[in-house]
């Protein structure tokens, strides 16, 4: 099945796109389907699959993912119609939301994390906050470390993200001047670490450096709401908030939040869904 994985897609989702394979490979063998293949796979297969998702406890929106998943492999597998015209709706695809639930991470708790963790933890927890990393971006950087260094050191107003983002797609990320300071001594801070080691999180492959960073996390308290993806959440927050203060208005805000994170400009109203809306409506 994995086989058929549409040519095209980032690393990561290729990744997911291999876990919903095994997954489903998994539930074949325990129907005893025998191996599932793309032109071989029926509806009531999908529908069974489905459904099992659903017992195991699995939200909608995962759901949804993982059938949008088997779907791009049954294209690849040239049953692109078949696949299409089977809708969501006859497979039991429960309806999710595209709002999250996700926060910005509560202050008390990185606070704790930063006074707890050793120097080269601490440099890659402040790397997500002050620069909205993405974990493979962060794992990654010390390709561009000295690079923003100079940049910030001069007083540019972005630094340029190349290695480890999605899909491959560079782009500049915009870092506000009141926070120029901060993000320049996390970048610092990262360096000094490299200046011991070639690489900024020492591992031998980038699973194990995956692994490595989210078991230092969780043991920081950095898990669960507080996940690294709420640093990303935060550093979000703050540009959404100086944008606004320049006079832009919460669309332009949004929209510049987006390309500031790797989503690009028309993103806009994802981003508040996902980055900013729970932390904003717990506010009021």
């Amino acid at each position: 099945m994995a086989a058929s994985l549409h040519k095209g897609a980032a690393t990561l989702t290729q990744q997911k796109m291999l876990t919903t394979f095994k997954a489903f490979a998994a539930h074949a063998r325990q129907r005893r389907y025998g191996d599932v293949e793309p032109a071989t796979v029926t509806e009531k297969q999908l529908r069974n699959y489905v459904g099992a998702r659903i017992e195991a406890g699995i939200t909608p929106r995962t759901i949804q993912n993982e059938v949008s998943h088997l779907r791009r492999a049954l294209r690849g597998a040239g049953r692109g119609d078949w696949a299409d015209a089977v809708t969501n709706a006859q497979l039991g695809v429960p309806v999710g939301t595209r709002v999250g639930t996700g926060l910005v991470v509560d202050a008390h708790v990185l606070e704790h994390a930063l006074e707890h963790a050793p120097a080269d933890t601490r440099a890659w927890i402040q790397l997500e906050r002050c620069l909205g990393l993405r974990r493979e971006e962060m794992i990654e950087s010390h390709k561009s470390l000295k690079q923003w260094e100079a940049a910030l050191a001069r007083g540019q107003s972005f630094i340029t993200i190349r290695h480890g983002t999605k899909g491959g797609r560079v782009r500049d990320t915009v870092i506000p001047t009141p926070y120029r300071d901060r993000a320049l001594a996390a970048v610092k801070a990262a360096l000094e670490v490299t200046m011991t080691r070639p690489y900024l999180v020492d591992a031998t492959t980038a699973r194990a450096a995956q692994k490595q960073v989210h078991d230092r996390f969780a043991a920081l308290g950095l898990m669960g709401k507080d996940s690294g993806h709420a640093l990303r959440r935060a550093f979000c927050r703050d540009n959404y908030e100086h944008y606004l203060s320049e006079g832009h208005s919460g669309n332009e805000a949004l929209a510049l939040c987006s390309r500031d994170l790797g989503h690009g400009e028309g993103r806009g109203r994802w981003v508040w869904n996902n980055y900013l809306r729970a932390t904003y409506e717990q506010q009021t």
